[in-house]
Formats: structure tokens, sequence, C-alpha cells
């Protein structure tokens, strides 16, 4: 099971780097997202790393605090994602994995695996899009556990 997870997050490590490496990416956004990866709320910043007519793949990485209990404090929350979007109209399948690193006041560190589907609306002529989602999150580190959520998101895109 380590050996599974290591290599896990090792994959993801590879995959930031190659998205940031690239130099023909064409597309970033920001985003709002209420509930979902980041917790009660958090900002995000997406970038694609691929792009054709029916598909794209993003990265994203965002920001949250959430207070949790007096035993914990509040809690830093950090998502790390990537979005595989599909669909060649304004409608689109929006799948996500990732990891989110949790920091409290009180010291604490968690590791977290979120995932994601749904449903996207990013019409071609505007500049915006919403993200509809199911979102679980599953806790693996001590004991195997699984989260309920899902999630709202708004995002705009940025001038390239």
């Amino acid at each position: 099971m380590a050996k599974r997870k290591s290599k896990l997050t090792l994959l993801l490590c590879f995959v930031f780097c190659f998205c940031s490496a690239q130099e023909q990416i064409n597309e970033s956004f920001l985003s709002f997202e209420l509930a979902g990866s980041g917790g009660l709320a958090s900002l995000n910043y997406e970038r694609s790393f691929h792009k054709n007519d029916s598909r794209k793949f993003l990265w994203r990485t965002g920001f949250s605090l959430a207070p949790i209990d007096k035993n914990n404090g509040v809690v830093l929350v950090f998502p790390l994602m990537v979005h595989g979007v599909f669909g060649a109209s304004k409608h689109k399948l929006d799948v996500g994995i990732g990891q989110t690193i949790s920091i409290s006041t009180k010291a604490a560190f968690f590791i977290l695996l979120p995932t994601s589907i749904g449903y996207r609306l990013e019409p071609s002529d505007k500049r915006y899009y919403w993200r509809f989602a199911y979102t679980p999150i599953f806790s693996y580190l001590i004991d195997f556990q699984m989260q309920q959520w899902g999630g709202i998101a708004f995002g705009y895109r940025l001038k390239n």
C-alpha cells in the first residue's frame, strides 16, 4: 500500500512538472469553488497543458481556510488537481483527481485524495465557465475513509 501511495505521488509530481514545462499553453483560469476539493470554499488557478477540439487537460492549484474544531484549529488547505474536460460543445464532462495538502494551526498535517466527476458549462464565445461536480474525498494514510462531497465552481478565463 505504501508503494502505491509513493507511485501516485511521484506520478502527480511528474504531471505537474510536465504541465509547467509546456510553452504552447493557451488557456488559464481563476476560479472560486464553493465546497468541492478545497473544503468549504477555495480560490484556484487552472492552466491547460493539452487541448484539441473535443478534450483538454488542466492542472489546478488552490488555497482555502477551514475552521475544524478547537483541537485542530484552522486548517490551511492546498488542493492540487489534474482535470480532463471532454466534449466539443459548451456542455462538457469534467473528471479530476489530485492530492489535497492540509496543515492546521495546531501543527496537524493531512494528505487527502480528492476526486471529481461533473458537468462543466463552458461557452466558447464567453470567458467564464461553471462546474457542478460530485467530489468525494478519500483519506488513505492511517485508515481508509471516504467523505461524500460536492462542489460548485465559477471560473474566469484570463487573457493570454
